[in-house]
């Protein structure tokens, strides 16, 4: 199996696994790229690959909404971030669970 040589997202990406987080939906950037290899190289994970932050995040919302499951999301920094908040605000208000991942590096 391979892992993404950046030790936090090695970290991170295990405790969605012992957590049983198997749904990952990712909006791809150069700052995500270590979670991005690290959720991609493990087949217990089902990755999605969404660009346009929005969609991605309304999606999640609908898997874990259906499934009654953990979904966990994944983005770059900055304005991308801000692009799932409207799908954040309803995973919070109708109870919903979505873990929300958003990667920076120097």
């Amino acid at each position: 199996m391979k892992y993404s040589k950046i030790p936090l997202a090695q970290t991170v990406v295990q405790a969605c696994k012992i957590n049983e987080i198997r749904h990952v939906v990712i909006s791809p950037g150069s700052r995500s790229a270590p979670l991005t290899i690290g959720f991609t190289a493990d087949d217990f994970f089902k990755c999605y690959s969404i660009v346009d932050e929005r969609c991605a995040a309304f999606f999640a919302l609908g898997i874990a909404q259906q499934l009654k499951r953990p979904v966990a999301l994944v983005c770059t920094s900055g304005s991308a971030l801000l692009n799932y908040y409207p799908a954040i605000s309803e995973a919070y208000y109708s109870n919903i669970p979505l873990v929300v991942l958003s990667a920076d590096r120097p």
